[in-house]
């Protein structure tokens, strides 16, 4: 069997582990990435067909995450950002709901829409200068309950609860019920609420370019599976094993509990995501449409070309669709539902689109239900020298990758001074 060795081998190569190699790097650590499939990124993946840009699931960049405003600054993203709201298909009819704030000239439509009452804009406003109030550390040390019982709670309607949060809170999250954390809920209304939600200029995946420009080719192996972690030795599927002072996990919490010899407590949340091409689109301004009807399996719908031109072709336009999960079958059997329910809010000329691809992401997300890990404080080491960094016992999401990322380097370094 072939050997090598580092002093820190990291198990993965999405934003969590790119984050933790580029700390160790400017530390002088010696380490390797191994990372299973053709390149890093992880979940953030975009792949190219026909000139189009598709994303591996439909995928946002928070302007105002803070670590990833930091780390990211040293290579503009060319970032383009959505319109900041969303529109609500219900009732045969589109109605926009936008921030007052940033989007004056949707004022009296978003009043006046019909999801929710005038009372339910005023708690919107009156829980953003909730969430937006103190460090955004604090929402974690917050009580906790399920997000519908924290909207219950504080008093929206069911109408606006059923017609706006459940779809795109439930499309954040991947959640229909939106049984996930109040916590979670509250970070993510303060990060729309301060900041915008935005497309790289050439697709998710300039995230981990980005992230792995000042990484040395030769530190990174990709194709690489592993089979085994255990006692400083990190056990290849094809029996090679690379020995380590230190092995960070920076995996999908199932691979960490796979590699850890256990089993799995938390079940993981999925996605299936459409592709469309068409010449002329159904819109004016590129919002968000949810589904405020809650009939059909679209959960919401975005036009990324609208957004960024370089996600299509000259002529043409990309259309993203999610559905919440995994439909039975396969492509001959999720589109045509998916398509006729396009047809409705859209109107015939959905019969032309192009099919391009469809993505089923079975492990999308795990899930977030209370109680939930505070994503701000380190992890400790799980096992003497094994570490982990990204969703496991933590948070999903860009920001909490790269703050694990970055948190559990500062724990290995401290741990190989030792």
């Amino acid at each position: 069997m072939q050997s090598k060795t580092a002093d820190v081998v990291i198990v993965g190569g999405g934003l969590a582990g790119l984050s933790c190699a580029r700390h160790l790097q400017d530390s002088g650590v010696n380490y390797l990435i191994a990372e299973v499939s053709d390149r890093v990124g992880g979940r953030v993946k975009t792949d190219r067909l026909d000139g189009f840009l598709l994303d591996r699931g439909f995928q946002v960049l928070q302007t105002a995450y803070p670590v990833a405003r930091q780390t990211l600054k040293k290579y503009p993203l060319r970032l383009k950002p959505f319109p900041p709201g969303v529109v609500v298909h219900r009732d045969n009819r589109f109605h926009t709901l936008a921030d007052p704030r940033r989007s004056p000239r949707y004022f009296w439509e978003t009043l006046t829409a019909p999801v929710g009452t005038i009372a339910d804009r005023l708690r919107m406003l009156q829980l953003a200068r909730k969430v937006c109030s103190g460090s955004p550390e604090s929402l974690f040390k917050k009580p906790e309950s399920t997000a519908m019982a924290f909207l219950r709670a504080s008093g929206f309607s069911e109408k606006i609860i059923h017609s706006f949060f459940v779809p795109f809170f439930g499309g954040v999250c991947l959640d229909p019920q939106i049984r996930v954390s109040s916590r979670v809920l509250q970070y993510v209304f303060r990060m729309f609420a301060t900041g915008d939600a935005a497309l790289p200029e050439n697709g998710m995946e300039e995230i981990p370019r980005q992230l792995s420009r000042e990484i040395p080719p030769e530190r990174i192996r990709t194709g690489v599976r592993v089979n085994r972690v255990a006692d400083g030795r990190v056990v290849l599927e094809n029996g090679h094993v690379w020995r380590a002072r230190a092995v960070v996990l920076a995996t999908e919490g199932p691979e960490v509990e796979r590699l850890l010899g256990r089993s799995d407590p938390n079940d993981s949340v999925s996605e299936t995501c459409l592709y469309f091409s068409t010449k002329q689109l159904p819109i004016k301004d590129p919002f968000l449409i949810i589904n405020g009807d809650g009939k059909g399996p679209i959960n919401n719908v975005a036009f990324p070309s609208k957004v960024s031109p370089a996600y299509a072709p000259v002529g043409r336009h990309l259309v993203s669709v999610v559905v919440l999960g995994l439909p039975p079958g396969d492509d001959s059997v999720i589109e045509p539902p998916v398509r006729a329910q396009l047809a409705e809010w859209f109107g015939p000329l959905v019969r032309q689109w192009r099919h391009l691809k469809t993505y089923r992401i079975r492990h999308a997300l795990p899930n977030q239900l209370p109680p939930t890990p505070d994503p701000t404080v380190p992890q400790p080491a799980i096992n003497p020298g094994v570490y982990v960094c990204g969703e496991y016992r933590s948070l999903p999401g860009i920001q909490w990758a790269m703050l694990s990322g970055r948190r559990s380097a500062e724990t290995v370094i401290d741990y190989l001074r030792c």
